[in-house]
C-alpha cells in the first residue's frame, strides 16, 4: 500500500532565477558601493543601507545644519588670530598651544603679537609656528587617512575673520602625492581651481582633521594631518636654532647659462657678500648642485634648505666651476654685521624705458636703505622729475638739505609707494 501525503510544493524555474538575479543585483551594489564609496567603513549588513550609498545623502539645508554642527564641535580647536593686519587660522593642539601657517607680518619666533599671542617657535622655510594662547580645553581629534587620494570629495575648509572661525565645504577633484623642498613631509597635491586659501585647516564632513592648506609650486595642496602635528610638537621640542648666515644670493639656472658653464642641474651664483662666511669660497657664476650630498633642484629649494641651517653649521657644497666639479665647506655665521651707516645714496640703478629705474641693489646702511627703498622698486619720481635718469637720482641726493628730504615715488609690484629720502 503506498502511503501518501501532501504534495511538495516545487519552487518553479522563474522564481528561482529571480532569487539568483536579486542576490547577484545585491552584491554587485555592494562592489560597486566599495568602489564609488572607497572612504565609507565596510558594512557587516550591507541590505539595509545599501542602496541609500548612492543617493545624494543631503541637500542644502542638510548640509548646512551639518556643517554648522561641526562648528560647533570644533569650536574650541579653531582660533583665528591676528597679526598687523592679517588674521591666520589656527588648530589647537594643546590647551594653550596653536599650529598656524603665519602670513610674513607674524613675526619671529619669541615676538609677542598684537593680540597678545606668543609665537613659541617658527620654522623660517615654511612659515609654520607654534604659538602660546589664552588656555581652552583641547579637543584630540581623529586624523584623517584616506584609502584613496585620486578621487572626488567634498572636503571642509576652515575660514577666519576677527570675528572667528567658520567651516565652508570645497569640492577637490583629486588629490595627488608629492615632494616639496619647503617640507620635509610629503604632502598632497590638488587641481589648480581647487578653493584652498593657504594656510586653512581641511576636514572631511565627519570632522576629521584632514590636514593643513599650502602652496606647492603656485598651486594648492594639503599637508596631511599627521604631518602637521608632527611637526608642530617638533617645533615645539627642538625649536628652531638661531638662523645662519652665508652672504650668497643666487638664481636660476637657465638653459643659456647651464649651456654656458656646463652644468645639467643646480642654481647660479648672482652675489656673493664680501663680509659673509662665503667671501673667499665662492664667486659669481658658481652653479652650486649639492648641499651636503642632497641635490639643489631650485632657487626655493636652496632657500628651504639654507632657511633650516643654524649659526655654526658646516655645509659641504658641491659646486661647478667654469665646468669642473669642486666641492668646499663652508660655516654658516651668526647673521649678517650691523651695517654702518652712511651719508651716501647707496643705489644701483638701470634704465627701464619709458618708466624709470630699476634699483639693482641697495647698500646696507646708506641713505637709500634708511629710506626703505627696495631691490625691485621702479623710481618713477625723485623731487619733482619724472622717469629720471640714475644721473638725474644721483644730483637730486646731492642737492637734499639737511632739514628737509626729498620725495621718492616707486613702484613696487602691484603697488605706487611714496618715500621719503633724506641724508
Amino acid at each position: 500500500m503506498e502511503i501518501g501525503g501532501p504534495p511538495r510544493p516545487r519552487v518553479s524555474r522563474e522564481t528561482r532565477l529571480l532569487f539568483i538575479t536579486v542576490l547577484v543585483a545585491i552584491v554587485a551594489l555592494w562592489v560597486l558601493a566599495r568602489m564609488r564609496f572607497p572612504d565609507q567603513p565596510d558594512m557587516p549588513n550591507p541590505v539595509p543601507q545599501l542602496l541609500t550609498q548612492f543617493v545624494n545623502r543631503t541637500g542644502f539645508e542638510d548640509l548646512a545644519v551639518e556643517v554648522a554642527g561641526l562648528e560647533s564641535r570644533l569650536a574650541s580647536s579653531l582660533v583665528a588670530l591676528e597679526f598687523a593686519q592679517d588674521v591666520a587660522p589656527a588648530l589647537r593642539i594643546h590647551d594653550d598651544v596653536v599650529v598656524a601657517l603665519l602670513p610674513p607680518a607674524g613675526g619671529p619666533a619669541g615676538t609677542p603679537s598684537p593680540a597678545g599671542f606668543t609665537v613659541l617657535a617658527r620654522d623660517p622655510a615654511s612659515g609654520l609656528a607654534v604659538i602660546r594662547v589664552p588656555a581652552a580645553r583641547a579637543v584630540a581629534l581623529p586624523l584623517w587617512s584616506p584609502p584613496q587620494l585620486q578621487y572626488p570629495r567634498y572636503l571642509l575648509v576652515s575660514d577666519v575673520s576677527p570675528s572667528g572661525a567658520s567651516l565652508r565645504p570645497v569640492f577637490v577633484g583629486a588629490l595627488y602625492p608629492d615632494a616639496s623642498a619647503v617640507w620635509s613631509e610629503p604632502i598632497w597635491a590638488a587641481p589648480a581651481q581647487t578653493d584652498l586659501a593657504n594656510g586653512a585647516f581641511v576636514f572631511t564632513n565627519d570632522g576629521t582633521l584632514a590636514g593643513l592648506a599650502i602652496e606647492h609650486e603656485g598651486r594648492p595642496a594639503i599637508l596631511p594631518a599627521e604631518a602637521v602635528i608632527r611637526l608642530a610638537e617638533r617645533l615645539l621640542r627642538e625649536g628652531i636654532p638661531v638662523g645662519g648666515w652665508l652672504g650668497v644670493e643666487v638664481q636660476e639656472l637657465t638653459a643659456p647659462i647651464a649651456a654656458a658653464i656646463g652644468a645639467r642641474a643646480g642654481v647660479v651664483v648672482s652675489w656673493v657678500d664680501p663680509r659673509g662666511a662665503a667671501a673667499d669660497a665662492l664667486a659669481v657664476t658658481d652653479v652650486i648642485e649639492t648641499i651636503d650630498v642632497e641635490v639643489v633642484a631650485s632657487v626655493e629649494d636652496w632657500e628651504a634648505r639654507l632657511a633650516r641651517v643654524g649659526a655654526g653649521d658646516s655645509l659641504i657644497l658641491g659646486l661647478r666651476r667654469r665646468g669642473e666639479l669642486v666641492e668646499i665647506e663652508l660655516t654658516a655665521a651668526d647673521g649678517p654685521p650691523v651695517p654702518i651707516e652712511t651719508d651716501l645714496l647707496g643705489l644701483t640703478m638701470r634704465i627701464v624705458p619709458g618708466v624709470g629705474l630699476e634699483i639693482v641693489r641697495v647698500e646696507p646702511g646708506s641713505a637709500a636703505a634708511r629710506a626703505g627703498v627696495e631691490v625691485g622698486d621702479i623710481v618713477t619720481l625723485i623731487d619733482e622729475v619724472e622717469r629720471p635718469t640714475p644721473a638725474e637720482v644721483t644730483q637730486a641726493f646731492q642737492a637734499v638739505p639737511d632739514d628737509r628730504p626729498i620725495l621718492m615715488g616707486v613702484i613696487r609690484g602691484d603697488r605706487h609707494i611714496v618715500l621719503a629720502l633724506g641724508r
